[in-house]
């Protein structure tokens, strides 16, 4: 039986956290929640009520009614540090996955998977969006990565 000393495993997590850092390849995104349900008030002056007979081409912002009560949805975010492949060739290394064109293929520290799973969105460069952010929606659970399992592997789609 071949035993593979500690030193493999030690000097592998060095690397893949120097490689997870921003200096590396590290991304900072930000992780989009839906945490916070708040009451809209809809007193709306009769001038300004309109009809409308296409339901659907209200603003998504308009919320929901539970009974008489209108209520919508917050959006909180927070910022996470992953290593972001963009192209399914950089995939294959992992696996013979078969994602949407247009997806991302994510790696990021074990300790953020609880914030992962949570997570409605992901943003990818934040700042550097201008006009359109580059949303993505998760399309695969995550999954364990690495020699030591302490990160794991996750695909978005654009959304």
């Amino acid at each position: 039986m071949v035993i593979i000393p500690q030193i493999v495993f030690s000097k592998y997590t060095e690397f893949a956290d120097a490689m997870l850092a921003t200096t590396g390849f590290g991304v900072t995104c930000k992780l989009v929640y839906v945490e916070e349900i708040q009451t809209i008030n809809n007193a709306v002056p009769n001038i300004k009520q309109r009809k409308v007979m296409d339901l659907q081409g209200i603003s998504p912002d308009s919320g929901f009614r539970r009974g008489s009560t209108s209520f919508k949805t917050v959006e909180t975010t927070e910022d996470v540090t992953l290593r972001v492949y963009w192209d399914k060739k950089d995939f294959k290394k992992f696996g013979n996955i078969d994602v949407p064109d247009g997806s991302v293929m994510t790696i990021g520290a074990y300790a953020d998977l609880a914030k992962i799973n949570r997570a409605k969105a992901l943003i990818i460069y934040p700042e550097q969006a201008g006009h359109a952010e580059w949303r993505f929606v998760k399309s695969s659970e995550a999954t364990l990565h690495g020699l030591t399992n302490q990160y794991f592997m996750c695909f978005w789609s654009r959304a």
